[in-house]
């Protein structure tokens, strides 16, 4: 059911309000009256108020419309318009136009009607200018012209009414005195929709007038039908060339394209009416809908995409039908009820507001509106008012796509939409103050001295250090220890003055002047030892003079007596003495360590408070070669012994250990996103993060970049960070080195996006596909083959397919393609490349090279040749030894017993064999396979050859010939570019394999991407097989002269010329030379582009 407001007993005109605030008001005037008498001969004009959008709690009744004003009216209506003046929407400035039967036109004010004012005071004019009846009203639509109100009569007269001066009255061609006539009555007027100066009038007499009020005359005339009347003409709303007429006769409904022509429509809609349109409208809110009615009794929907009806709109519901049948009307009695050609309708109008909604008028005296929604949606798609008026969609990379369907203003805008703009301040930060071109040390530095954190503060003072030229000197001076400021403390140090100073002195020594004046401590010695002493040294016993220094407590006496007793005294005394005084005076362990090279034992007993000390005496007598090591125990020992994993992460990076400093910025970062809001990423911490990892790494090699996946990771999240903010290019630098999946596939999107051709070390390096190719199983069913096809091998195709998308406009080209996709299609079968683990043992009872393989698909048995590629579902037979006749039989004048029809020369019978095994293979599956993929040398020297040829006297090139007796073709040349084994030419031609030869190695050296790449290696083997073809004199003379052109035009930079020979080639010899010329015109299009 479509109805949604009925008005019974009005024969009508209508009218639809154009004021968006009155859009359920419809204007009704009398076109007949029913019931009142031969003497009432007056009409009346009504405003209604439909309801259409009252919602009703009883769906099966229908709101009820208010009469909103009513006019008297002295005589009848024939037509009725309501036009809205200026650029105002109020109902003050709206108009509404009468046409009566008597030529009169009426101008009222619907704001009178509505506010229930007199007749007298409702009526702005009445003009009377038409001899006839006025049979058409139309207003303007444009805004700058709303004043014009275009009429039509029964006469045959146009004229034009400016409603701002009434007295303004002119006809369109010109004459004002006497109007134009068109030879019969005028049916119907249009505005164009685009052009307001434009104007259309169709007339009883079959013809259509379009006229230009600038010119005052008329723009075409068309004779749409020759023996019956235009009923109804309009224009198409958003294209000012279309317009759709209407016939009353068997013309139906014509569409016109006046740009084409103005003699032949475009099209007829077929379909639908029988006996002629009474009425039609083309809908304002989708220029894909008509709505007609006709005498049939039907009213139909129509869909110009398909230019058939879509939907009927019911002349009356099943429930009123009902009623109708046991309800007596009082017509009834009067010819038996209501024949359906009476609820035929004469004029149905699309509500100018409200989208999908028209309403009909029917002779039967009812005016009904309906809501044509559901029934606007059966051609299959949704009607445009139902489409938004904009869109919005985010795609990769920060790109906001808005897409703008306003009538007036169509648009698609891409925008790149900054989420954290402070993650992109500091980034392009970064970017500019440390990847274009700041040294590390004064980018460090400058961190460092910004940092407001100490341990930040620390690592890039550390960064900074590690940079340094001098990096070990800098590294003590950093942690405090000036080697100038210690010298000086040294030798200005006294005992004396700092034992009074510390208020402690030392019984046990004895001040002794020595050279200077100064007084130094001195240990006592027995006098007992001293003898003991003097006789072991009088016997040369140095071990027995050093052990009484020792038990008598003078240390220095010892090492003194040691240095003269040879090395292994000296080192004995060294150990004894660090050993009884380490614990009273702890640099001692640091001297042995040193002098001992023990540092591992040192960093190993160190307090872990003192890291500084401990890292300091590394930096000083640490080897080159064993410094790194020492830092990375001493970060150890840090971790282990207090659990310091700050202080431990810097000593990682004296040891350049990029693996082991990250893992306590790790954990920071982790902190800082657990606090962040909701756990979401820090996006700040993870660029610092990123930035001290980027920045330690320019002081490491490829060795030594070292890094898990969880730090590859943080860097893949950066990128995506980096690329969701639109920073592509930037994005692409920080995934270098990782090759994670998830690195991988942001890799490649980066470089299958917009900004791709941007980024150099993508476009240097092409990315691989980030997927694994898996067959899906899908068979592909080929003439009835069941072929199946691996998903690399797919993917290969669709790629190619994509590649060369762009040559596809080429009608000659895309013949071209599609002969050679069918042909790849049989090449790329993997049906007879079985894997080794389906080959079976090979059996006895088959002849040499047959192998019985597995179906996957059916389990079933078939057999294969490994070396000619051919298969068969039916065991090959084996090949008897052949017989040789006696000699004296092979000159007898015997006949031969052999059929007549039987091939007298039969070269093997092997090749007899073969053949009868492709005759099976061609009889099984409608076609000969073959393919030579398994055999390396058939596929250097034919290529995988496959054909789809059922018939069995067809020639089949290579192994692949199923006629038995047939010659095969000549093999394919080989398009194998080596240009150092290109066979030579004449010496005539010799300028033309140089000349292709040294094309082709600039289009190399210059090929950028994999297109350019494939295009090059096609443009190769096009080369490549042409000078093969024409070292075998397989080239027509006229040929290589076009080709020596070619190439002339090429150095000439004449490159129009050569692709015009190219063109000529590919049209003409394509059949013969299609090998080497989609080669070559590839390489004339690159030379093109490139300009070499």
């Amino acid at each position: 059911m479509t109805k949604i407001a009925e008005l019974k007993d009005r024969g009508a005109v209508v009218a639809w309000s154009p004021l968006s605030d009155y859009a359920d008001v419809l204007a009704l005037g009398s076109k007949e009256k029913g019931g009142i008498g031969f003497e009432d001969n007056g009409g009346e004009l009504e405003l209604y108020d439909l309801n259409i959008t009252q919602v009703s709690n009883n769906l099966a009744t229908l709101p009820e419309p208010i009469l909103l004003g009513s006019i008297k009216t002295t005589t009848l209506f024939g037509s009725l318009a309501w036009g809205k003046c200026g650029n105002g929407g109020d109902i003050s400035t709206s108009i509404i136009a009468g046409g009566m039967v008597d030529g009169t036109v009426n101008l009222w004010r619907p704001a009178a009607l509505l506010g229930g004012e007199n007749d007298e005071e409702a009526l702005l004019a009445s003009i009377q200018r038409h001899k006839g009846a006025v049979s058409a009203l139309k207003f303007n639509p444009h805004t700058d012209s709303s004043n014009l109100l275009a009429t039509g009569g029964s006469s045959g007269q146009v004229w034009m009414i400016d409603i701002s001066q009434t007295r303004n009255i002119y006809s369109p061609n010109g004459d004002d005195k006497n109007g134009c006539n068109l030879g019969g009555e005028v049916t119907q007027v249009a505005w164009n929709s685009q052009v307001s100066h434009i104007l259309a009038s169709s007339s009883a007499n079959g013809t259509v007038v379009v006229w230009d009020l600038r010119q005052k005359k008329s723009w075409c005339e068309m004779r749409v039908e020759s023996n019956c009347s235009v009923s109804d003409i309009a224009w198409n709303p958003t294209q000012g060339l279309h317009m759709m007429t209407a016939s009353k006769g068997g013309g139906g409904l014509k569409l016109w394209d006046l740009r084409a022509s103005t003699s032949m429509p475009l099209t007829t809609l077929e379909g639908g009416h029988v006996g002629g349109v009474l009425s039609m409208d083309w809908c304002p809110h989708d220029d894909t809908l008509v709505v007609s009615c006709g005498n049939d009794n039907r009213t139909l929907l129509w869909d110009l995409h398909s230019l058939r009806p879509i939907a009927e709109i019911p002349n009356e519901d099943s429930s009123s039908a009902s009623h109708h049948n046991h309800n007596t009307q009082p017509s009834d009695f009067y010819g038996g009820g209501l024949a359906s050609s009476q609820h035929k309708r004469f004029d149905v109008s699309w509500s100018p507001i409200r989208r999908g909604v028209m309403s009909t008028c029917s002779f039967d005296r009812k005016v009904q509106a309906h809501s044509v929604i559901g029934l606007a949606t059966m051609c299959g798609r949704p009607p445009k008012w139902m489409s938004p008026s904009g869109g919005v969609s985010c795609g990769f990379g920060g790109a906001v796509v808005s897409i703008n369907n306003s009538n007036s203003q169509r648009s698609v805008t891409i925008e790149t939409v900054v989420e954290y703009p402070e993650l992109v301040d500091v980034s392009e930060k970064f970017e500019s103050e440390f990847c274009l071109g700041t040294d590390c040390i004064t980018y460090c530095n400058a961190m460092a001295t910004r940092a407001t954190d100490p341990y930040e503060c620390q690592v890039w003072s550390f960064m900074q250090i590690m940079f340094e030229t001098n990096a070990r000197e800098e590294l003590l001076s950093y942690l405090g220890f000036d080697p100038e400021t210690i010298h000086q403390a040294a030798m200005e140090f006294n005992e004396e003055e700092e034992g009074k100073r510390n208020g402690s002195s030392n019984a046990l020594h004895s001040p002794v002047s020595n050279d200077n004046g100064s007084k130094v401590a001195r240990m006592a010695m027995s006098k007992k030892a001293e003898n003991t002493v003097t006789d072991a040294l009088l016997v040369g016993n140095f071990e027995a003079a050093v052990e009484c220094c020792f038990r008598s407590g003078n240390l220095a006496d010892a090492l003194i007596l040691a240095s003269c007793g040879g090395a292994d005294l000296w080192q004995k005394t060294q150990a004894e003495y660090f050993a009884r005084e380490s614990k009273s005076r702890p640099f001692l362990s640091l001297i042995s360590a040193v002098i001992n090279d023990q540092l591992n034992e040192l960093v190993a007993a160190s307090d872990p408070s003192k890291w500084r000390e401990t890292l300091a005496v590394l930096s000083t007598y640490g080897k080159s070669e064993e410094f790194p090591a020492l830092c990375a125990a001493l970060g150890d020992r840090l971790e282990e012994a207090g659990g310091d994993f700050a202080n431990a992460s810097l000593c990682y990076m004296c040891a350049l250990k990029l693996g082991d400093a990250v893992r306590y910025w790790k954990y920071t970062l982790q902190n800082a996103n657990m606090a962040n809001e909701g756990g979401t990423s820090d996006l700040l911490s993870l660029h610092d993060f990123i930035e001290k990892v980027t920045v330690f790494s320019q002081a490491l090699d490829s060795s030594q970049y070292q890094l898990d996946d969880d730090v590859a990771n943080l860097f893949t999240d950066y990128s995506k960070a980096l690329a969701n903010q639109g920073m592509l290019v930037s994005a692409a630098k920080y995934l270098k080195g990782f090759d994670t999946p998830e690195c991988k596939e942001l890799r490649d999107r980066i470089y299958c996006s917009r900004m791709g051709r941007f980024c150099p070390d993508l476009m240097a390096s092409p990315p691989d596909f980030p997927f694994d190719y898996v067959n899906v199983g899908v068979a592909q069913d080929l003439h009835g083959i069941n072929v199946r096809q691996g998903g690399v091998q797919q993917h290969m195709q669709m790629q190619q397919e994509h590649d060369f998308a762009s040559q596809l406009t080429d009608p000659i080209f895309a013949q071209q393609t599609q002969e050679e996709q069918q042909s790849q299609q049989l090449q790329q079968s993997p049906q007879f490349q079985p894997s080794p683990s389906e080959l079976s043992s090979v059996d006895a009872s088959l002849p040499p090279g047959w192998v019985a393989l597995q179906d996957p698909s059916s389990g079933q048995i078939y057999y294969a040749n490994q070396s000619t590629g051919e298969s068969s579902w039916d065991p090959p037979q084996m090949t008897p030894a052949p017989v040789l006749p006696p000699a004296a039989n092979s000159y007898s004048a015997q006949p031969s017993a052999q059929p007549a029809n039987a091939i007298q020369e039969t070269p093997s019978l092997s090749a007899t064999n073969s053949s009868s095994t492709s005759q099976k293979v061609a009889s099984k599956y409608g076609d000969g396979f073959v393919t030579s993929a398994s055999n390396p040398q058939l596929a250097e020297q034919y290529g995988n050859v496959g054909t789809s040829n059922p018939y069995t006297n067809a020639n089949r090139p290579g192994t692949a010939a199923a006629a038995v007796g047939m010659t095969p073709k000549k093999a394919p040349v080989s398009g194998t570019w080596a240009p150092d084994s290109m066979p030579a030419l004449t010496e005539e031609n010799k300028e033309l394999q140089d000349g292709l030869m040294s094309i082709v190695d600039r289009l190399t050296a210059s090929a950028v991407g994999s297109m350019e790449k494939k295009q090059v290696a096609e443009s190769q083997k096009a080369v490549a097989v042409f000078i093969k073809t024409v070292a075998r004199g397989g080239v027509d003379a006229d040929i290589v002269i076009k080709v020596r052109n070619m190439i002339y035009n090429i150095q000439s930079r004449d490159y129009a010329s050569a692709s015009s020979i190219v063109t000529g080639l590919v049209s003409n010899e394509w059949k013969d030379h299609k090998d080497w010329l989609k080669g070559f015109k590839f390489l004339v299009q690159m030379v093109t582009k490139k300009q070499l």
